[in-house]
């Protein structure tokens, strides 16, 4: 906590206490609209210290402000009813209270707590008052974090019909979490075997021994670990189920994370026998996975900083016997030696896993499934080769990857695994391109020339001839895009997928400053569904490159309102990013009748976006006008909130 207290200005500590206003919990719990009576139940106290901030230090605000911070105390602002509120208010209390104003955070800490108490959900309500006890803990008060954690542990231990044996263990798992991340260790300890299952103990020790390390004491943190991975082990019964869209296994997802923490205690051995024992499970049809050894070593994984230990977690990792969890784990052992400086042993691992031999049995889904994993798991290696300018090494590691993909037949489609241009094309394409970037552009450009894909060469030429202009080689980048061979055009005049590769390439060439070819290629499309797509990516891509007054232009040729709306947000979001704020705020503020009109929930975070960024400027007043035409409740909320913490600041 810092040692000097920040002195918040006026308004913000009004509005921080006044988000905490009983009128606002009166007029959630009954979700009307406030009446007269209603409007002026706010306490007098409150009224006073609104007064005396007002007059204390801000004579100058603006009566906008002023009746503002009213409306807001007579409860006129709507928080959703209720977790959220308590949320809130909860945080808004840490961050009074982390700057300093302990006094000043403790009735919106208060106010939370009545409002969490009031939850209708036994679940929520346990959640909402862990979490508010937390945070009293965090900012050193104790004595009221216990009581609050006390009672979330009696709400955990009733039952009701909405609130069974099932629903109980979990809950009071979560609160002994939170207790432990509390530092209030012994109490989560004993709570913890009251628990009635040893998965249920499992989970809580392992979050127990991590919030332990995290605070440095790893001795302690060991032992309980250890403990973790005894009941973890020790787990029987119904843990594991699969189904045709999902699958899930209790007791290795406990132990995967315990491999992680294991490492992170320095108890590798340990860690590399437990990723040894789980394994991972595919949904009945194949269509997703949980990869819980793969996740195991690249837990370990990310606590190593010593190479040996790396080539030890390698040497453990060979053992594991799934295709796509050796594609997963050998692929991310081989990025960290790259960074090492072990070229030569992440090389030798890329080869191990170019020879995973495909999978073709039980669904083509699954199939592919294998080859996109095993796909990326070399691409990754090879960027990663690439962004250390290790070019000769990565174009050894793309030999191994494959051209196109097998045909095969089933309900999902190909190009929704495995898309065109393939992983190997678009590989080729980065390394072409960062080569360019490193100054080697006549070894950039025979890389990309070796791309066999059409739309795959032509977007790494395109992106050699953008750093081309951008090192003043604009004569040699135009030759280049003169020379862009452009993809044949499909037999059928309608072809959405066929004309995709045209599309995509207008677009990019947006990038290097030719709009008006990139519009003649996407009005030559006869689709009339990819034309407006290709015609609002170009508009996006030219809102993105800052060029507004273009891309809002286009919008004209475009015939969807969700077209439009796709533009428009990406062009006032540019304008925020620009400092434009009234500009977007125009576009932000657009009646649903206009052209310009966004959808509701773009609309309301467009509106967030302009009131923070008005907050940070100091132009407080626009800030609060801004974020009261917000009308998604919740945001509305939360924005207000950060605005006043940011006054706070």
């Amino acid at each position: 906590m810092p040692s000097q207290k920040t002195i918040f200005p006026p308004l913000a500590l009004s509005l921080l206490i006044i988000l905490g206003s009983p009128g606002i919990a009166s007029s959630i719990a009954t979700t009307r609209q406030p009446t007269p009576a209603t409007a002026t139940t706010a306490s007098a106290s409150r009224q006073k210290f609104l007064t005396t901030s007002v007059q204390a230090g801000e004579r100058g605000r603006s009566s906008y402000e002023d009746r503002k911070a009213g409306e807001i105390l007579a409860g006129q602002l709507f928080l959703p009813c209720c977790t959220s509120q308590a949320e809130v208010l909860a945080v808004l209390a840490f961050n009074l209270a982390t700057s300093g104003n302990i006094e000043q955070s403790q009735p919106l800490f208060e106010r939370a707590i009545q409002v969490a108490e009031v939850i209708s959900d036994r679940a929520a309500k346990i959640r909402a008052l862990s979490a508010i006890a937390l945070n009293l803990a965090q900012v050193g008060q104790t004595p009221r974090s216990e009581q609050l954690f006390n009672t979330a542990v009696q709400l955990a231990k009733k039952t009701s019909p909405d609130f069974d044996l099932y629903a109980q263990g979990p809950a009071l798992r979560d609160v002994i979490m939170q207790m432990a991340q509390a530092r209030q260790t012994e109490r989560a300890l004993q709570l913890t075997k009251t628990l009635s299952s040893h998965l249920l103990k499992a989970q809580a020790l392992n979050e127990i021994a991590a919030s332990l390390a995290d605070r440095g004491q790893w001795q302690q943190a060991k032992s309980i670990l250890l403990e973790a991975l005894q009941f973890a082990r020790g787990i029987t019964g119904d843990y594991a189920y699969e189904s045709n869209g999902f699958c899930g296994n209790e007791k290795f997802a406990v132990l995967s994370k315990i491999a992680g923490n294991l490492s992170l205690l320095s108890q590798l051995d340990r860690a590399l026998q437990v990723a040894g024992s789980v394994s991972g499970c595919s949904s009945a049809a194949g269509q997703s996975t949980q990869d819980y050894q793969a996740w195991a070593f690249l837990g370990i994984l990310s606590h190593l900083k010593k190479v040996d230990s790396v080539k030890q977690t390698w040497k453990s990792a060979q053992a594991i016997q799934s295709p796509l969890e050796q594609s997963i784990a050998w692929s991310a052992i081989a990025v960290k030696l790259i960074d090492m400086g072990e070229v030569p042993l992440a090389l030798s691992i890329a080869q191990k896993i170019a020879a995973i031999p495909p999978v073709k049995d039980y669904s083509p889904e699954w199939t592919l499934l294998n080859l996109g994993t095993k796909e990326n798991a070399l691409r990754d290696i090879a960027i990663k080769l690439t962004q250390k300018q290790q070019f000769d090494a990565a174009m050894q590691v793309v030999q191994g990857m494959t051209a196109s993909p097998p045909s095969v037949s089933g309900s999902m489609q190909e190009s929704d695994l495995f898309p065109q241009p393939s992983i190997k094309d678009t590989t080729l394409g980065e390394i072409a391109h960062q080569m360019a970037l490193a100054g080697q552009v006549s070894s950039a450009l025979q890389v990309a020339n070796s791309i066999p894909n059409i739309e795959g060469k032509a977007l790494a030429q395109i992106a050699i001839a953008r750093v081309l202009q951008t090192t003043k080689q604009g004569s040699q980048a135009s030759k280049l895009l003169q020379d862009l061979v452009l993809p044949p055009t499909p037999i059928k005049p309608n072809d959405y997928y066929g004309y995709q590769p045209l599309s995509h390439i207008a677009t990019a060439l947006v990038t290097v400053g030719q709009t008006d070819r990139a519009l003649q290629m996407a009005e030559s499309i006869p689709s009339d569904l990819l034309r407006e797509t290709t015609l609002t990516d170009i508009a996006v891509q030219l809102a993105d490159l800052g060029q507004i007054e273009p891309a809002v232009k286009l919008a004209k040729n475009l015939k969807g309102q969700g077209s439009r709306s796709i533009l428009f947000n990406k062009v006032a979001s540019k304008l925020v990013e620009l400092g434009q704020l009234d500009q977007a705020l125009q576009i932000a503020s657009s009646p649903a009748s206009s052209s310009s009109s966004l959808e509701g929930s773009e609309k309301a975070k467009l509106l967030a976006e302009i009131a923070d960024k008005f907050a940070q400027i100091g132009q407080r007043s626009q800030a609060l006008k801004v974020a009261e035409t917000i009308e998604d409740n919740e945001l509305k909320a939360k924005t207000i909130a950060e605005i006043a913490t940011k006054l706070a600041l």
